[in-house]
């Protein structure tokens, strides 16, 4: 072999071997990062999913839960409330795959409070604390520790059931490993493709899961329903924020919601937005349309081994002692060592009123004027003029006809109201709502209370329709009355308004017999879904007014615990009965036949008020309870029976609230043919 010859032959056999040696550590070198890659928590790329394939699992129930990776994000953006943009590591952990649907609430909570209903639409006009509720029904169902303290709130995220998320893994599981404004890019005209909201929701929820998901498969992270997060909202926190899973802070008035809705704008829409709600049981007595939940949970290696019953059931509808306990709690009721009224029983036939007619010749009373039509609240609060127009309209048929025992009374003006105002509410705030009024400020106080340049003089005529209807009975014009005006009144205290409620009608009636008529004793019976709150703050003191509550519990106010039985001489002259969500019929008649009556009978009162709010019915959507007019018409008959054994049957009705307008009609309806 000639020396070229040799010399091509070594440079072949070199040039093989470096094109091997080179492929051999390109090997190295992808083995090495691959085993340093699992090694260490699975930080996502910032461009997005690339070689994280995201696992999905389904829980015992069948609802489709991500696991989402622990690791590092930057959280926020540069906007006044979102910044500073601060480096923030989240654990893994587990996160619903959609937004809760109606359906699935259904399941385990029952009543549906959505607006746009739909079995697959997400569940809406849900309030933080109901979420709540919800997550520790979905945990019990799935034999998981609940996470919740139903009574302040408050998360043990050490548990391992459901829960919100906190604001921090909701941002980090929307971004998907993305730095930009949202997980698709910068270009909004993209958003129409992940999301419902203004542009293209035609105005109301869509069916989840319908648009494409983010690149870790989670689908309406932008619109359709905003999503309660667990944290407490506060504009300044990201500056103090913790670097590890931080929970947001401990105190605040308002709760984080995050990814916009269907009726949000595409800027509302970013990863990054925050803005912090009432949570539905400290100052709004509803929640929105357009607010939502999806749940989370710690991420085991027995994740996807979810144990339980895999069958649904109601939760909390059958109590084993029905609600006549609050923990191991029994409810007592002992008269407490307070003053007695001076009237003897003996006394009662000396009054002014012309008690000795036959009361079965008098007519109800249906006290009503249109002025009660001018306190305008906005086209989508429910406390709204055409709940009065549709209970006129449902009476005409009686109120027309000279033979029925119905009687149209329209409220009087009284020169001195304004007195009467001052004997449950200060001057000062009295002349506060006034003004108000007259300023066209929207809200008084909260923004579950709005007010108009004419609510001011509608709330003082609401008052005087109820002394017009105690007047009539105390003259013997009329057996009872029904009182159908607004605003409502029983969440008012003495200095503010709250609940949609902005003079305390109900209470200032009370002061009113005691006062112009001498009448001692008062009863006061309130069976509104919530709680009344003012009411019972009004004479939490007194022995001479019994107040009794059944209400849902916990709910708004987040008033109207068991162990609330007065103070000083009021001590058990205060009644609260808490009704579990979804009791019916069975289980309020149980109580009013067991509870009210023989106390109130004990009490024996002078005279009896109702604050009658009509949203424990069934197709309410705020109130989450299976009350039907029949069972409203159980309850007028014992309040009835009470006020005729005690009282010759003095007794007048208030209409506090009641938002479905077919079952707010068809209960007054029942209601008043009970009283007639």
């Amino acid at each position: 072999m000639d020396v070229k010859a040799s010399v091509r032959s070594y440079q072949l056999v070199s040039l093989r071997n470096y094109k091997l040696y080179f492929t051999f550590c390109i090997a190295c070198l992808v083995i090495l990062f691959t085993s340093c890659e699992k090694k260490t928590n699975l930080v996502p790329p910032s461009n997005g999913r690339t070689d994280f394939t995201p696992t999905i699992i389904k829980t015992s129930a069948g609802k489709e839960m991500v696991q989402i990776p622990g690791g590092w994000f930057e959280m926020g953006s540069k906007k006044k409330n979102e910044s500073p943009v601060h480096k923030v590591w989240v654990d893994s952990f587990l996160m619903d795959r959609c937004e809760v649907t109606q359906d699935e609430y259904e399941k385990l909570i029952a009543g549906n409070p959505s607006h746009f209903k739909g079995a697959k639409n997400p569940v809406e006009q849900i309030s933080w604390s109901n979420a709540v509720l919800y997550c520790n029904a979905r945990s019990r169902k799935e034999n998981l520790k609940p996470c919740y303290d139903e009574e302040t709130g408050k998360c043990n995220f050490s548990a391992n059931g459901y829960r919100l998320p906190t604001e921090a893994e909701w941002e980090y599981a929307c971004r998907s490993g993305t730095k930009t404004d949202y997980f698709f890019g910068r270009d909004t005209s993209q958003l129409k493709d992940y999301a419902w909201f203004a542009d293209n929701s035609t105005n109301k929820t869509q069916p989840v899961g319908q648009k494409k998901p983010n690149q870790w498969e989670l689908y309406d992270m932008y619109g359709n329903v905003a999503e309660w997060c667990n944290d407490i909202y506060s504009e300044s926190y990201y500056s103090n924020s913790p670097e590890k899973n931080p929970q947001g802070p401990d105190k605040g008035k308002k709760y984080i919601l995050k990814g916009g809705s269907w009726n949000s704008s595409a800027e509302s829409c970013r990863s990054s937005y925050r803005i912090g709600e009432d949570p539905g049981f400290q100052d709004a007595c509803f929640s929105r349309d357009d607010i939502g939940i999806r749940c989370v949970r710690i991420a085991s290696k027995s994740t996807s081994l979810n144990t339980g019953n895999s069958n649904f059931q109601l939760i909390s509808l059958n109590p084993p002692n029905p609600l006549f306990q609050r923990g191991n709690s029994m409810l007592s009721f002992q008269r407490g060592n307070g003053t007695i009224s001076p009237f003897s029983k003996g006394d009662k036939g000396d009054l002014k009123s012309t008690q000795n007619q036959k009361s079965s010749k008098l007519k109800t009373g249906f006290i009503y004027s249109d002025i009660y039509l001018k306190h305008k609240t906005g086209p989508r609060h429910p406390e709204k003029p055409q709940r009065l127009t549709a209970i006129v309209s449902s009476l005409e048929k009686y109120l027309s006809d000279e033979n029925s025992k119905l009687q149209l009374i329209p409220p009087k003006p009284f020169s001195d109201t304004i007195d009467w105002l001052t004997t449950v509410h200060s001057p000062e705030y009295i002349e506060r709502v006034k003004k108000s009024c007259q300023n066209r400020e929207e809200y008084m106080d909260s923004i579950d209370t709005p007010i108009s340049p004419e609510s001011y003089e509608v709330a003082v005529m609401a008052v005087g329709g109820v002394l017009s209807a105690i007047d009539g009975v105390m003259n013997g014009k009329i057996k009872n009355a029904f009182c159908a005006v607004r605003p409502p009144g029983h969440h008012s205290l003495r200095n503010k308004a709250m609940g949609f409620c902005i003079f305390n009608n109900v209470a200032i009636g009370a002061r009113y017999i005691q006062k112009k008529y001498g009448l001692s004793k008062v009863l006061i019976v309130d069976w509104d879904v919530h709680h009344g709150n003012g009411t019972q703050d009004a004479f939490y003191n007194d022995p001479t007014v019994l107040y009794f509550s059944a209400h849902r519990s916990p709910f708004y106010p987040g008033t109207g615990y068991v162990d609330e039985k007065g103070i000083g001489k009021g001590l058990n002259y205060t009644i609260n009965v808490e009704m579990t969500a979804g009791n019916g019929d069975i289980n309020y008649k149980r109580v009013f036949e067991n509870v009210l009556k023989p106390r109130a009978i004990e009490f024996d009162p002078d005279f009896v008020l109702i604050s009658a709010g009509f949203d424990a019915h069934k197709d309410d959507p705020l109130g989450g309870m299976n009350v039907t007019a029949n069972g409203y018409a159980e309850m007028t008959k014992i309040v009835k029976d009470i006020a005729e054994k005690c009282c010759d049957g003095r007794l007048v009705s208030v209409l506090e609230g009641g938002y479905s307008i077919d079952g707010l009609v068809e209960s007054v309806e029942a209601h008043i043919l009970i009283l007639n």
